[in-house]
């Protein structure tokens, strides 16, 4: 599925779709899709609650390595580690 066919799920209420779809990628094909949905985020009030909820992590660790996806792969899998 593409960002925008998961962001409209979102709106429909099928976040159970999506955040299965979602953990059902890898994390290497996870995160450039979750880079696609990153101006999803805020969209709505629904849409930031689902992302918090489910996705804060990958999100941080895009984030934090400035969207290289091989940086943050290591920055989420060290930060899996801690917990």
């Amino acid at each position: 599925m593409k960002a925008y066919e998961l962001y409209s799920l979102i709106n429909i209420g099928a976040m159970d779709k999506v955040r299965q779809h979602l953990k059902n990628l890898s994390l290497v094909d996870r995160l450039p899709l979750l880079f696609d949905l990153m101006p999803y985020v805020n969209k709505t009030p629904r849409s930031l609650k689902f992302f918090r909820d489910n996705f804060a992590q990958e999100i941080g660790a895009l984030v934090s390595a400035k969207y290289d996806y091989v940086q943050a792969e290591k920055l989420y899998r060290a930060a899996k580690k801690v917990k």
